[in-house]
């Protein structure tokens, strides 16, 4: 396990640059609590439709965000500008040092080193809140939050929900927890004080280094090692996996999309159209597209939509779905 001198946790290690845009003028009075992101440049547009979403079901509440990033683009910086001003709420912005972080593992290419932001954001946000919630960008708000916000943790220094059924047990053997339980780290409720207290940061950075075959995912392995089930359990509402399929009910609080399919892809279900109006109330560009688009490297958006029209009993959306799927996987292959 790797170790670090005392002085490597300093702030100054991590920010590189921190910048507030907004205030709460007009909501003075009102309760006020603090939501976390990580994202790079090119998933900003994606979390602002989620910032948007965490506005509209919680206007009776100050609402600071806190967006840590690698970088951005002065559009980007711009667009979150206009949300503070616009929704009067802070937006604090986040340049992190990465460096710090390289001793991580990357376990799919495609992904990025700031998921690993969350093992630091509680260190980072001490003496400026109490607790925070940590939301994913592709996860969607669609109830209040205050219920959770207050939420009694019972001596817990984060409330989770577990993974879902089909991956709990396999991934719990494979990281050999204790505990039997894995939880997904897409929705958090962090208590910062115990956080640091018990020095979670430092914990989290000892896996630096680590064969990657140790694991199966990237900061969710982490945590997972880390707390091995010693966690407050969430119900399954505040964490819907997989865009909601396969729930039909309006009692959740987050729609998390965590498969291949993307709500800013194509439009299938009435959660991936609630993500397009937030998205079109937000100050990024809105999408258009309903369908997935033709082309080779998108071949995986043609079997996820096959898969979910066979799902609901409708034979040629799902014909129509693979019928591309199979075109532009030869062509990807194929390099057309």
């Amino acid at each position: 396990m790797k170790t670090f001198d005392p002085a490597f946790f300093k702030n100054d290690n991590f920010v590189l640059l921190k910048k507030e845009y907004g205030d709460f003028a007009e909501r003075i009075n009102k309760e006020t609590i603090h939501i976390c992101y990580n994202v790079n440049n090119a998933f900003i547009p994606v979390m602002g439709a989620s910032l948007v979403s965490v506005i509209e079901n919680n206007k009776d509440m100050n609402i600071m965000f806190h967006i840590f990033t690698d970088g951005y683009s002065e559009e980007n910086e711009q667009y979150i500008k206009e949300v503070a001003e616009r929704f009067h709420c802070v937006c604090n912005l986040y340049k992190l040092n990465m460096k710090p972080f390289q001793g991580y593992h990357i376990k799919v290419e495609r992904f990025s080193r700031i998921t690993y932001a969350r093992t630091v954001m509680a260190k980072l946000l001490h003496g400026t809140a109490k607790r925070f919630i940590y939301i994913d960008a592709d996860a969607m708000c669609i109830a209040s939050l205050k219920e959770l916000w207050n939420m009694d943790l019972k001596g817990h220094i984060i409330a989770v929900t577990p993974d879902h059924p089909n991956s709990n047990k396999y991934r719990a053997e494979y990281l050999k927890l204790k505990s039997g339980k894995y939880f997904n780290d897409g929705i958090m409720l962090v208590d910062v004080d115990a956080w640091e207290k018990y020095n979670i940061t430092p914990k989290c950075f000892a896996y630096q280094d680590e064969p990657r075959k140790r694991f199966l995912g990237q900061d969710q392995d982490i945590m997972n090692l880390v707390f091995d089930g010693d966690v407050y359990f969430l119900p399954h509402q505040y964490n819907i996996t997989a865009g909601g399929d396969d729930y039909d009910t309006t009692q959740g609080v987050f729609i998390h999309w965590t498969g291949r399919r993307k709500p800013w892809k194509f439009v299938l279900t009435e959660f991936d159209h609630q993500w397009r109006i937030y998205n079109e109330i937000s100050p990024w560009p809105t999408l258009t597209n309903v369908y997935p688009i033709k082309k080779p490297q998108n071949y995986h958006d043609f079997k996820e939509w096959g898969k979910y029209k066979k799902s609901k009993g409708d034979i040629p959306g799902y014909i129509w779905g693979y019928f591309w799927y199979v075109i532009l996987k030869i062509a990807a292959k194929l390099h057309l």
